[in-house]
């Protein structure tokens, strides 16, 4: 009787903790831990003799690492691959859900038109979109990647109240279709209180996503990839590169959504309050962003590249800055050094206009 009755305490403890969102993990099994968000998974660290340098494909995606570059991609995608994986410590993400909302570009306006390249204006983001009118991005082996370091907010404050949010993310679809698959990192300013600076998920529609647990500070070097595994599993690896802690998780879309594929983005936006409002954009200094670029992996092809710079010819690419219809809040200037190779990943610089 007392061994029934500990039996039901403990079921009742466990029932509860998983009514209050309980951040304990548990294992599911293929290198994968459920977490206390729905349809989130996190990979666990992988045993301490695993060398991801040497591991097979197979491998690296059981512990959510991003897929080894095809040798055909080039040297150079292979060494910033290398740079990644190495000297980092996966932690169990601790998830805290938000009211903020990451969401498509909002009044996309065309303000001059090259081949290839349309410049433009958006309401919420500025950076790069590729669009590829036969989405290619919802398919397997489709990786999108860049590293940036994470801004820090320069004082817009006159009367201490004021609020100003910024966020850093790579993503999957959001220009011309209704959902994002984004990981990235916020820069926000409250101006009675300081800074704060964090790493999230998000599939939009659902807000996003903290990582609560993953240290991030102005100034730290970070790497994200939004990529999908060989099974179709849509998968998310945020790194600070400074800080060697990272974290990989598995997503799956919000009930009556789905990944349609058709364009991939490296974005600063100013994000969306509440599900109201879009945010004051946090001014900030330093926002160099490098390693800018995506692959397709057809089977039995050759990899397909896509660069801020250069994509296949079914794709057009959007150079974007924010505007609020009356003044421009911020841009993008592209940096493209001289390589030996024209698949070598271009660099990014943003930046931000006055408030005044």
């Amino acid at each position: 009787m007392k061994g029934l009755f500990l039996g039901l305490l403990g079921l009742l403890a466990a029932l509860m903790a998983a009514a209050n969102g309980s951040a304990q993990t548990a294992p599911t099994g293929a290198g994968k831990i459920a977490t206390n968000f729905a349809g989130v998974l996190a990979f666990e660290a992988p045993p301490a003799a695993f060398n991801p340098l040497t591991a097979t494909q197979a491998e690296l995606e059981r512990y959510g690492f991003p897929p080894r570059p095809n040798r055909a991609v080039g040297a150079e995608a292979l060494a910033r691959w290398e740079r990644r994986v190495k000297d980092q410590t996966r932690i169990v993400p601790e998830l805290v859900q938000t009211s903020t909302l990451h969401g498509p570009a909002r009044t996309i306006k065309q303000t001059k038109t090259k081949p290839s390249v349309i410049e433009g204006t958006s309401e919420n983001w500025s950076g790069v979109a590729i669009v590829d009118k036969t989405n290619p991005f919802g398919k397997p082996t489709v990786q999108v990647e860049a590293r940036f370091v994470v801004p820090k907010p320069v004082s817009g404050c006159k009367s201490g109240a004021e609020r100003y949010s910024s966020a850093n993310w790579v993503g999957i679809d959001g220009a011309f279709s209704n959902d994002v698959l984004q990981a990235g990192t916020e820069t926000d300013l409250n101006c009675a209180s300081g800074a704060t600076y964090y790493a999230w998920i998000e599939w939009y529609p659902n807000s996003e996503v903290k990582v609560a647990n993953l240290p991030v500070s102005g100034g730290d070097l970070m790497s994200i990839s939004v990529f999908i595994a060989s099974d179709g599993g849509k998968h998310l690896s945020v790194e600070n590169l400074t800080a060697q802690k990272s974290v990989a998780l598995a997503m799956q879309p919000p009930p009556g959504t789905k990944l349609l594929g058709n364009s991939i983005e490296w974005i600063v936006e100013r994000p969306t309050i509440d599900n109201k409002v879009l945010s004051q954009l946090t001014d900030f200094l330093l926002n160099p962003w490098s390693d800018v670029g995506a692959v397709v992996l057809p089977a039995k092809r050759d990899p397909i590249i896509y660069l801020p710079n250069a994509a296949p010819a079914s794709a057009t690419i959007y150079h974007l800055s924010m505007s609020d219809g009356k003044h421009e809040l911020g841009g993008v200037q592209l940096f493209s050094i001289p390589a030996a190779s024209k698949q070598a990943a271009p660099s990014l610089w943003f930046f931000t206009t006055s408030h005044e």
